[in-house]
């Protein structure tokens, strides 16, 4: 069949039937999810998990302690729920795309056009399309009148884009205005395409392929570390005991078992993964109330760690709006009254250079008021718009060098045609307006009116939080599907280094990183590109924030270190549900205020971490000298004991150092990229943790020399370790423990500890809670030894610190 006949006519209903078949529906894929059992299963294969379920099930089956057992348990199961939790809404991103895809199309079928659900369009159809639609698949214009696709959400360019039938089919999304893509909206004209891919093949269902799968962020990735150290650490000191405990003989296999269920409850920070969500949650409260909205807790602190932002440019750097920047008028001209009478745009609504030009000439109080006689709407392909209205008087308004062709060669002409060049050279989209006196809308001879640049407006803060960002060493790289000089006149009016500019497909096949590591601003990008460019900065070590509001963001959204969807009135739901931070309000500067809680937040994760396990490893150490230091006692502290400790006295400082506001500006100190178990900080963990374990075992050798039973022992090494355990928070806290580096200041921190103190003293003291954790009543000189090991915990932290570093 002649292809013109079957673009007439479309396809016939067997035909339908077995393209259907065959490519299946116009949807969509939906992503096979695990189910609920699966994803606890794989929250379950957690090192630290697996330590907390081997100790409960001991402490419930072979020790039978019912209480202490379920507590283990209980604690298991809340890390497990919020684990699941957390990989169900990573699920969203996907379902949000299906929302995109038109319900009801228009296609040619038996010579008939018909409405049909859009998720029956087959490759091959022929679909009409006009004003209002959206574009129910991916399709080769083949009819064309005026038409224009805003295509903002896959190539991020604010223009509406023309399209004519034969068009180009290949290259960047930007340039194929044969093209028409699924999920795009008709602004303007009418046309036919014929489909050429349907559900996942359509350039949607790309996008909806790579948006599978969750990226971990530093602070996952982090603290999955952590996990694994300790797991491995506790298995490693478990594997000696038993040794250990077996060559030595005389110790009883229940013994053992005991002390092994001891060991895995003081290796396991139980408190550290309800002491960090609690303080990222805190902080995300208050990052909401200054418009970024946090989706994953652990974004916060990549936010922090960010040393490069990917800036999409439309609706980020920029409102996304047109409006007039620039204007050449010819003297005895109207020009703006030119611009109302060659105008499509009402009441704010139509094609967005329309809407431009008519706000600017209200702007000169001048409004739509002439009747049309006779109109040619804007044409690609004439790339000129024609006007009659009463007199009569002819407006055309359009490309320059067409526009200019057709006015009376002269000294104004020629002052409109050298000012063109300079208006595009300060990255503006420059129009001509002329006008004559004829009814005829392909008269010639016009006189020259005027020249209009447009520009995508720049944001009000923009430049300030660029600025920010370069004082607080953060790269600002912009991102665009716009062509290269009006990017880099962008860049460069906001204030970002634009060279080098590079434009996604002049990129080099085997140089393609390091030029995407090197650009300071990237030009006509699709997806892929977007992609690549978050991909290699994080391979060159960079901690990247993407900034994007398209469904042609939602890729690299997802594939960065934090994703960051703004949303403003162009915003997606597809970016909003791929990105880990959403900021309301859509402006950069609001993120930079998300940066500057992210690295508080940044410092306060690694100190809570830090008072934590340096408190563990203390525990750890008192399991096993215990268990062969003092055989009669078998261990210094039971298991409920370590739990009681870990849980709820551990807690309270941890979440008072989460939410700690230390002075100064957090910008200044730079991105918070050191790791949360680095050489060094594992050495100041370490030798804080000897300190402590050292002084509660002091405590507990100098009370079995004066004659006290074991429940007195273990209740003296009980508030020494407690007592240590919380000064050991100010020494988390502060870089120096000095008096004049203000130590003492965390009002959070101190109404922790005091509140933790009093809390244990009530415990110890109250009979009902003291037989529950099994303690019991101590002379005075337990309490002085107490309180003295809290005194020197600070202190001998410091020294040591003063010796390693002469040491280095």
């Amino acid at each position: 069949m002649d292809a013109t006949i079957q673009a007439q006519a479309g396809l016939a209903d067997d035909e339908v039937v077995r393209l259907l078949a065959e490519h299946g529906r116009n949807e969509l894929p939906e992503p096979r999810r695990p189910s609920l059992p699966l994803r606890a299963a794989g929250q379950l294969a957690d090192p630290l998990s697996i330590l907390l379920l081997f100790a409960g099930l001991v402490t419930l089956v072979v020790l039978g302690e019912v209480p202490e057992g379920a507590a283990i348990l209980a604690i298991l199961l809340v890390n497990v729920v919020i684990g699941v939790s957390q990989e169900v809404k990573a699920d969203q991103a996907v379902r949000a795309l299906r929302t995109l895809t038109a319900p009801m199309a228009k296609v040619r079928r038996g010579g008939v056009a018909r409405r049909i659900p859009a998720a029956e369009v087959v490759p091959g159809d022929v679909v009409e399309v006009a004003a209002g639609d959206r574009v129910p698949a991916d399709a080769r214009v083949v009819e064309a009148s005026s038409l224009a696709v805003n295509e903002s959400v896959l190539t991020g360019e604010s223009l509406s884009a023309g399209k004519r039938a034969g068009g180009r089919a290949e290259g960047p999304l930007g340039d194929r205005d044969g093209v028409l893509f699924s999920g795009t909206m008709v602004v303007r004209g009418s046309g036919a395409a014929v489909v050429a891919e349907t559900g996942a093949h359509t350039e949607i269902g790309r996008i909806a392929s790579a948006l599978r799968g969750h990226v971990k962020g530093p602070l996952e990735v982090e603290l999955a570390q952590v996990s694994k150290r300790i797991g491995l650490l506790a298995l490693a000191a478990g594997v000696v005991m038993v040794v250990l405990g077996l060559t030595r003989g005389g110790i009883e296999p229940v013994q053992l078992v005991l002390a092994g269920v001891a060991l895995a409850i003081a290796a396991v920070p139980e408190s550290m993964a309800a002491a960090v969500t609690t303080a990222l949650a805190l902080g995300s409260q208050r990052m909401a109330r200054l418009g970024v909205i946090v989706r994953r807790l652990s974004a916060i602190q990549a936010l922090g760690a960010t040393t490069v932002i990917a800036s999409d440019k439309t609706g980020t750097l920029t409102t996304g709006r047109l409006a007039v920047a620039d204007h050449v008028e010819i003297a005895g001209a109207d020009l703006w009254r030119a611009a109302v009478r060659c105008n499509d745009a009402r009441d704010g609504l139509g094609d967005a250079v329309d809407v431009a030009l008519l706000a600017a000439a209200a702007d000169h109080g001048i409004r739509p008021d002439e009747p049309r006689l006779a109109t040619r709407p804007f044409d690609a392909d004439t790339r000129s718009m024609a006007v009659v209205t009463e007199g009569p008087v002819l407006t055309v308004k359009g490309a320059p060098e067409v526009v200019l062709a057709r006015c009376l060669p002269g000294e104004a002409t020629e002052r409109l045609a050298d000012a063109v060049p300079v208006l595009a050279r300060g990255g503006l989209r420059v129009l001509a307006l002329a006008e004559g006196d004829a009814d005829d809308l392909d008269a010639v001879g016009l006189r020259p009116v005027g020249l209009v640049g447009l520009s995508d407006e720049i944001r009000a803060s923009a430049r300030q939080a660029v600025a920010d960002c370069r004082a607080g060493g953060i790269r600002v790289v912009m991102v665009t599907g716009d062509h290269a000089e009006t990017a880099r006149a962008v860049a460069q009016e906001v204030g970002i280094e634009p060279e080098p500019v590079v434009t996604g497909p002049c990129l080099d096949g085997q140089d393609r990183t390091a030029q995407l590591w090197k650009a300071g601003v990237l030009a006509r990008v699709d997806p892929a590109t977007k992609l690549d460019l978050v991909r290699a900065l994080r391979e060159g070590g960079e901690v990247v924030a993407m900034t994007g509001d398209g469904v042609n963001d939602a890729p690299a959204l997802r594939d960065a270190d934090v994703g960051v969807a703004m949303a403003g009135e162009e915003g997606t739901d597809v970016a909003r549900e791929a990105a880990a931070v959403v900021v309301t309000n859509g402006e950069l500067g609001t993120i930079v205020t998300g940066i500057r809680e992210g690295r508080r937040l940044h410092h306060n994760v690694g100190s809570m971490i830090g008072y934590l396990l340096a408190g563990n490893l203390a525990e750890i150490f008192l399991v096993l000298v215990g268990l062969f230091a003092w055989p009669d006692l078998v261990i210094p502290l039971l298991p409920v004991q370590l739990l009681w400790i870990n849980l709820v006295l551990d807690g309270i400082p941890a979440i008072a150092l989460g939410i700690d506001r230390a002075p100064g500006d957090p910008l200044a100190s730079g991105p918070g990229r050191a790791g949360l178990l680095s050489g060094p900080v594992l050495s100041r963990i370490g030798v804080r943790s000897l300190i402590v374990g050292l002084l509660v075992a002091g405590a507990v050798e100098v009370t079995r020399r004066l004659g006290w039973d074991d429940d007195q022992v273990r209740t003296q090494a009980v508030l020494t370790l407690v007592f240590a355990r919380l000064t050991l928070a100010y020494v988390a806290r502060a870089r120096r423990w000095t008096f004049e580096h203000g130590w003492w200041r965390g009002r959070a921190v101190m109404v922790a500890v005091v509140g933790t103190a009093a809390l244990q003293v009530l415990v110890t003291l109250a009979p009902p809670l003291s037989e529950l954790l099994a303690l019991t009543t101590i002379p005075p000189l337990g309490w002085a030894m107490a309180l003295a090991a809290a005194i020197l915990t600070p202190p001998l932290c410091d020294l040591t610190r003063r010796i390693g570093r002469k040491l280095r």
